[in-house]
């Protein structure tokens, strides 16, 4: 049963469930076609992309997870909620479904999650498209270690708890470029993450931004095996959290890369930009099908 407080016209999805060992994974697979699988961020789930899938499902398939902790899956008190460990839950969701020649879809935190996947399996991702994200190391980053110290540490974890205070403003902080954002979509983020108690075990997850470097970099040492893997990147210029130095990087490191540039547009392109990124993505996904028909022989 969904919970009272999702607006089933903003999210008009059937709910699906892979059971896990950890529980229960929720996911949606809408629409028919090609086949396009989104991994959220951190404190997102598969909500933020329903504009992407509304308009979306109607040529492609469209699949889209909550990691555990998240949206609409289970909140269990023995899970890891380490990156590696939601990588493990994706791939098991992909095993499930058994997909093949997809187009990736990853943002934020969801590109460690999405492209552990891609790195050991190539042949099945045909393209890739990215939204303000990394998979390197953060260690060193100090806009990320600050954020992630504060929000796992005593006070974040009592603010939390009694006040409900980290989890909102991390959330509107992201989101405080969209400014004509309803607060209702706002709150659809905020309660997707569950009552106090269980949003400071998801919130492991942002210690884990720069708790896990050696993981981090065991997927950077891997990277040769997507390179060559045509890849669209739609970058949000005011983005507070991923700066455009990570943008550079990406461009210096897959061989066949196009940017798309959104200057007045921040961290959440899906809030903002949702049409114009389903056109991109259409029509890459489109131009990349064109380009792997066989020619047509005399």
């Amino acid at each position: 049963m969904k919970p009272d407080w999702l607006d089933p016209q903003e999210y008009p999805f059937e709910s699906k469930y892979l059971t896990l060992p950890c529980g229960k994974m929720h996911y949606i697979d809408e629409g028919e076609g090609p086949v396009i699988v989104m991994v959220h961020g951190t404190p997102a789930w598969s909500f933020i992309y329903r504009n992407l899938i509304k308009l979306l499902r109607t040529r492609y398939r469209c699949v889209a997870m909550d990691m555990i902790g998240f949206g609409l899956s289970d909140k269990p008190d023995d899970f890891s909620y380490k990156p590696r460990a939601h990588a493990a839950n994706f791939e098991a969701l992909m095993n499930h479904l058994q997909l093949k020649n997809i187009t990736l879809v990853v943002h934020d935190f969801g590109a460690p999650v999405g492209l552990a996947y891609a790195l050991d399996h190539p042949e099945n991702v045909r393209s890739i498209v990215m939204l303000n994200t990394w998979t390197w190391s953060l260690s060193k980053h100090n806009t990320f270690s600050k954020a992630s110290k504060y929000l796992v540490g005593p006070l974040g974890k009592f603010l939390h708890s009694k006040l409900n205070v980290s989890t909102d403003a991390l959330v509107n902080e992201l989101l405080g470029d969209a400014s004509n954002l309803p607060e209702s979509i706002r709150q659809h983020y905020i309660k997707a993450l569950g009552q106090p108690e269980q949003k400071v075990k998801s919130l492991a997850c942002a210690r884990e931004l720069v708790g896990v470097s050696k993981w981090y970099e065991e997927l950077w040492q891997k990277r040769k095996s997507i390179q060559d893997i045509p890849t669209l990147i739609l970058w949000g210029e005011r983005d507070k959290l991923v700066k455009i130095e990570a943008l550079q990087k990406w461009k210096r490191f897959f061989h066949e890369c196009y940017v798309i540039h959104f200057e007045e547009s921040g961290h959440f392109l899906q809030e903002e930009n949702a049409d114009e990124l389903a056109n991109y993505v259409s029509n890459f996904i489109k131009e990349e099908q064109k380009r792997n028909e066989p020619a047509y022989q005399l």
